[in-house]
């Protein structure tokens, strides 16, 4: 997916983003003290998105098209 790899490129290089994701869950895990998995956190990502663009009313296409690729890692994590 396009946005997939655009992210990729501009935050560091990562073919996939995989290893960004890991670390957040990392982070997101001790934060919670409950695990979460790579494939939460994109989840979890598309749910802000989906609520930034209620919130502007769809006004911001940045939002859908960051929770396409969202949903995209995560299919690629199942």
């Amino acid at each position: 997916m396009r946005i997939v790899d655009e992210r990729a490129a501009h935050y560091g290089g990562e073919a996939d983003g995989y290893a960004n994701l890991h670390r957040i869950a990392g982070l997101w895990s001790a934060y919670l003290g409950a695990p979460v998995t790579a494939r939460d956190v994109c989840w979890l990502m598309v749910l802000l998105k989906s609520s930034r663009s209620r919130q502007d009313g769809g006004a911001n296409p940045d939002n859908t098209l960051d929770g396409k690729g969202y949903l995209e890692l995560a299919e690629r994590l199942q």
